[in-house]
């Protein structure tokens, strides 16, 4: 897994979103090989930009080739009759299984949509409403917006104001971060923190601590992750590294809503530990 979390953070620190988003499926097959799908992208983005050799620097020409290379060749769908918001589905955050499935959910689907923008130099970003993506293009007379999930709908000011606020009318929490710009980092952490909530409600422990191993190499410092982590070698008895990981979140986060549960729990690894001694 080390070996894993160096190359990720490598490809990170590169900006390589399409090989960072593809080497998280290392999560489910070690021995996972994503060049496959990496020339498959790249194919992609080729025809995309032979296709249009004239308007290469007109951004609404080369969004519409993608938009038709993704979703009309490729078949690749979004909101559709075939698709279903199974939450514990982790096929839906694996870039390779939506190229072989050809559906996806926003997520995935705005980082695909990213990559083949950064391939045919669309000027592009994330912008993430509340469990829901968008992609920013930047025009020379304007911005305009572009919905994946949606066979690459191009949105207006306007629209994209009506579709922020259901976002917020359905969303419980609102914070301001989640109307940035994501980067390449935050748009690979957050496949990786859903794939852990999946393989957690699926409950298959040992991937999610895979996802979670993953995740404290993007965020080192964070006691959330280390009680995560925790909590699973816990499940995996593993009381030795459980009751240090829970330890540094009771340190880090002594006023946390969930103090009483993990108090709790180390207590029981403590008599556990005392039992077997």
């Amino acid at each position: 897994m080390q070996e894993i979390k160096t190359e990720l953070l490598e490809l990170l620190r590169r900006d390589d979103l399409l090989r960072s988003a593809l080497l998280v499926a290392k999560i489910q097959d070690g021995a996972f090989d994503p060049e496959k799908y990496i020339e498959q992208v790249l194919e992609l983005a080729a025809r995309i930009w032979h296709r249009t050799p004239k308007v290469k620097y007109d951004p609404i020409i080369k969004a519409e080739n993608i938009n038709f290379t993704l979703f009309k060749e490729l078949g690749i769908e979004g909101r559709s009759e075939r698709y279903k918001r199974v939450i514990d589905d982790p096929s839906r955050y694996y870039l390779h299984q939506v190229l072989d499935g050809r559906i996806g959910c926003p997520l995935t689907l705005t980082i695909l949509y990213l990559v083949m923008g950064e391939q045919v130099g669309l000027p592009c970003e994330c912008v993430a409403l509340p469990n829901y993506y968008l992609v920013k293009v930047h025009d020379v007379a304007s911005e305009f917006y572009i919905d994946p999930f949606e066979g690459g709908k191009f949105l207006n000011q306007e629209e994209y104001q009506r579709k922020f606020r259901l976002a917020l009318q359905k969303s419980r929490m609102v914070s301001t971060n989640l109307f940035e710009k994501m980067s390449c980092y935050q748009l690979v952490a957050r496949v990786v923190q859903q794939l852990k909530v999946a393989y957690i409600l699926k409950g298959n422990a040992l991937l999610a601590l895979r996802a979670v191993e993953l995740l404290s190499s993007l965020f080192p410092q964070s006691p959330e992750v280390s009680r995560d982590r925790g909590i699973l070698y816990c499940e995996m008895e593993y009381f030795s590294k459980a009751k240090e990981d829970l330890r540094y979140y009771l340190q880090h986060r002594p006023q946390a809503d969930d103090v009483s549960e993990i108090k709790k729990l180390t207590s029981m690894l403590r008599g556990y530990q005392e039992i077997m001694n």
